[in-house]
């Protein structure tokens, strides 16, 4: 059915996640072509081609990354141009059911066939099977991770692999700039000066230096300290370093949601950092935490808000109480992807193979963080009548292993669930 204008027939290996509120209809979809090239992007849906323009989506850059337009009827005769004036091709459905009305018919009669084939495998498999396969999965994925991390530590040592998963972790959510801060403040350079200071002072050195080197002080984005508590960091960042980031370097943006504001994101991080009392070698204490419950683990790296950050997103931006600097959520995502493997990695490297699998064994008990939109399809063809699978961060894990591999990549009908 998925034919462009100039006769190139199209094939849905991932039809993405349904839009939410103003944009594309479909989000992150990929499809590929014949010759083998895929079309990575958005999808918008219309009755008529004009309907595109028409409904003003011409203008609007939310449809930049529109790779396919899809149609009842093409009343334009060319392919969609889109604000940035790119031009995406256009799928008209119209011939296709015409020829094929009955057999369409049919198959609109057999709603099973519209379904991915996952959707009975607790029926196939069990809940205890289903489960089985996410854990192995969300191992393999864990083991994966912790591989990475041990290239990172020979490559540039321990600390600063940590210091970089950190950072790429609490990136996550629309604070994609924050993994840069580590090629403008060195985890060996900002250890080093932590080390010097005074215990007193670390925690606000801490965050100077990171909002700075995030070009995220007040004076950086064209204003003024309005707060003491500003003021302060401000001092502490001039005495400190005198060389501004380019601005166009910036970490500022306006992010979807005030939790994820990269000024509140490194704030965390510095109460983090200083309160794990981590040092070129990374954490020194992160074995005691292992040998714990996973509730304290987990509330070791969780930050509340407090003081100044309760009532601000950012600097020189005032807010009502916008939540955690680092919530738990965040702080079970920071375990899972940074933290624990990191810490087997460095348990292997020194040949300690009871703290590796300490890290391991704290993974497979960490709940899950939260849920993923992404995952969402996932989540609904794995319950078994009205009751969810349960899922912890390991079982999650698995689905988003899934979810990379073989929904996003055309595997429906070759994956373990099929």
């Amino acid at each position: 059915a998925l034919v462009t204008r100039q006769g190139v027939v199209l094939r849905v290996l991932h039809p993405g996640q349904p839009g939410r509120g103003p944009g594309p209809d479909f989000r992150n979809a990929i499809v590929a072509a014949p010759a083998g090239g895929l079309l990575r992007g958005d999808v918008e849906l219309h009755v008529k081609a004009g309907d595109f323009n028409a409904h003003g989506h011409g203008g609007d850059p939310r449809y930049n990354r529109v790779c396919l337009h899809v149609v009842f009827e093409d009343d334009a005769g060319e392919d969609t141009r889109l604000a940035n004036g790119r031009r995406v091709p256009v799928v008209a459905l119209a011939p296709w059911m015409r020829r094929r009305a009955a057999e369409l018919s049919a198959w609109l009669a057999s709603p099973r066939l519209w379904r991915e084939p996952c959707h009975d495998a607790v029926v196939r498999l069990g809940e205890a099977g289903v489960a089985a396969a996410l854990e192995e999965l969300g191992e393999r994925r864990f083991r994966e991770r912790e591989r990475e991390l041990a290239v990172h530590c020979a490559e540039r040592g321990p600390g600063e692999a940590l210091y970089r998963a950190l950072l790429a972790g609490l990136a996550y959510g629309g604070a994609s700039e924050l993994p840069l801060i580590a090629g403008r403040l060195p985890w060996r350079e900002l250890a080093d000066r932590l080390k010097a200071a005074p215990p007193a002072d670390r925690l606000e050195l801490a965050e100077a230096l990171l909002l700075g080197a995030a070009g995220l002080l007040p004076s950086q984005l064209g204003g003024v300290p309005r707060h003491p508590y500003e003021e302060a960091l401000e001092r502490r960042w001039q005495s400190e370093r005198r060389e501004v980031p380019d601005p166009a370097a910036s970490a500022a943006h306006q992010p979807a949601r005030p939790a994820n504001h990269p000024a509140r994101r490194l704030a965390g991080l510095a109460r983090v950092l200083v309160g794990q009392g981590m040092s070129a070698n990374g954490i020194e204490r992160v074995d005691d935490l292992l040998r714990g419950p996973p509730a304290r683990l987990v509330a070791a790296w969780t930050v509340p808000a407090a003081g100044y950050w309760r009532e601000r997103i950012a600097p020189g931006a005032p807010a009502g109480r916008p939540g955690a600097l680092i919530g738990r959520s965040r702080a079970i995502e920071l375990l899972v992807n940074a933290v624990l493997p990191w810490a087997a990695a460095v348990a292997d490297e020194r040949g300690d193979r009871d703290g590796a699998e300490r890290a391991r064994a704290s993974y497979r008990r960490l709940p899950r963080p939260g849920r993923y939109g992404a995952l969402a399809f996932l989540e609904t063809n794995l319950r078994s009548g009205e009751r969810p699978l349960r899922l912890d961060a390991r079982r999650q894990q698995g689905l988003l292993a899934l979810y990379k591999t073989e929904c996003t990549q055309g595997g429906c009908g070759r994956c373990v669930l099929s």
